[in-house]
């Protein structure tokens, strides 16, 4: 009995007898096709969004240190400027001084001269 109907039940189904035809076959084979691409867009979506955020990361990072450095660069600027005016002032104030000082001598070595000479011509005059 379980034979019997285990055969009916095939012979009124027409599916079990049926035939896949090419447009059958190219629907299942487009059907997966089409569902393994949107899985494959869908993974190397998901790559580029962790590697666009590793280089944005990165990024960031080597922002903040160019931005240190150019503090630092900055501080550095600052500072050599200030070594040149001390290296410049420790020469040229003495050389000022001197100078100064150089001008007075001859100046009073100009007055000397002119009483020298006043002394000497009182000297020669006669009394």
């Amino acid at each position: 009995m379980k034979t019997v109907t285990i055969l009916s039940l095939f012979l009124l189904t027409s599916v079990a007898f049926g035939e896949l035809t090419r447009e059958d076959i190219r629907t299942i084979f487009k059907e997966e096709n089409d569902a393994s691409e949107k899985r494959i867009k869908e993974y190397i979506d998901l790559k580029i969004e962790t590697v666009n955020a590793r280089i944005d990361g990165v990024e960031k990072n080597l922002n903040g240190k160019i931005d240190a450095l150019d503090k630092r660069m900055d501080n550095m600027w600052r500072l050599m400027m200030g070594l040149f005016g001390l290296v410049a002032a420790t020469i040229a104030i003495p050389q000022i001084i001197i100078a100064y000082r150089d001008r007075g001598r001859k100046e009073m070595q100009s007055q000397i001269d002119q009483l020298r000479a006043q002394i000497a011509a009182l000297q020669n005059t006669p009394s």
